[in-house]
């Protein structure tokens, strides 16, 4: 068996990090564009046109992943998936704008898009800079939004996102305060039943490592990983006392950590699977407080080798 499979999970880069993901659709998007030879570079050589649509292209999905890193961390456990890209897709628009603008207003003019407004916009824009970045908003946020949406749209056809209410008479209720504690084991049994259910079946259940990467989760089991869509808090809340994080972006499951490795300042956990965990900073005695009377705990050399 082949313990580092990855499974696609129904998404369109199957594991790969979101990074990586937008850094793909920027180079799809610009060999598509230079192929068809939209209106707005029309006219420009094959290298022209390169450096054209990277520029632009380039604009529109680097202030999407701005956007995703101000917006997503505060709203991805209080609203639905889809309102939250939404709301993160016209973030990034409205980031774009101004860098776009600006780029029209400074730049060389066969790097500047053919102009084909209507002429209620042409007149519109020149009354003043503010309504130049209107228009400018205008014309950008659609392509920003589709483009946005799309990478998007496997995890929005998934299944409903981790933290949506199990039972309406449940969640958000103020008596759920004077929960007795088998009603509270209930409760957190199904919230880790729920986010099981997630996985693909071929992974089981096997949960050994959570890492997050924006707004969606690379989970880790003994089978291989995927990507949902997803808060780390709240899976590690579903996974409950199975497990701990130790890095603000990093859970692992306790049984899975076959030894602590400290390498100069930095620390790791290292998994069942070879995978390795970084413990950040301020986890470290929290850790030492679990291994610390242990032999998995082991110190090796910068240039040296972990030991076994």
């Amino acid at each position: 068996m082949n313990r580092s499979a990855v499974v696609s999970n129904g998404t369109v880069f199957g594991a790969w990090a979101l990074g990586r993901s937008i850094a793909v659709v920027s180079a799809l998007l610009v060999i598509t564009f230079v192929v068809i030879e939209p209106e707005a570079s029309r006219g420009l050589g094959v290298a022209a046109r390169t450096v054209f649509w990277v520029v632009h292209v380039g604009l529109g999905l680097v202030a999407l992943y701005a956007a995703s890193w101000l917006v997503l961390p505060h709203m991805m456990n209080s609203l639905p998936a889809w309102l939250v890209l939404l709301v993160a897709g016209t973030g990034g628009a409205l980031l774009v704008t101004p860098l776009s603008y600006l780029l029209e207003q400074t730049s060389p003019a066969w790097l500047r898009p053919l102009e084909d407004d209507g002429e209620w916009l042409a007149v519109f824009a020149s009354r003043g800079w503010w309504q130049a970045l209107a228009v400018e908003f205008l014309q950008l946020a659609p392509a920003t939004l589709a483009s946005w949406m799309i990478i998007n749209l496997p995890f929005l056809a998934h299944r409903r996102r981790l933290g949506d209410p199990q039972d309406p008479n449940v969640a958000g209720s103020a008596d759920t305060v004077d929960l007795d504690k088998a009603e509270a084991g209930r409760y957190a049994e199904s919230a880790r039943a729920e986010f099981l259910s997630r996985l693909p079946e071929s992974l089981g259940t096997n949960v050994i490592a959570i890492s997050s990467d924006l707004h969606y989760l690379h989970v880790y089991t003994d089978l291989g990983h995927c990507m949902i869509l997803g808060s780390l808090q709240q899976a590690a809340d579903a996974m409950g006392e199975a497990g701990f994080r130790v890095h603000r972006a990093h859970w692992v499951a306790k049984r899975a950590i076959v030894k602590i490795v400290k390498k100069g300042n930095q620390w790791y956990c290292l998994l069942s699977t070879g995978l390795k965990i970084p413990i950040s900073r301020r986890n470290k005695s929290t850790v030492a407080g679990w291994f610390g009377h242990t032999t998995r705990i082991v110190t090796v050399r910068k240039s040296g080798t972990d030991a076994s």
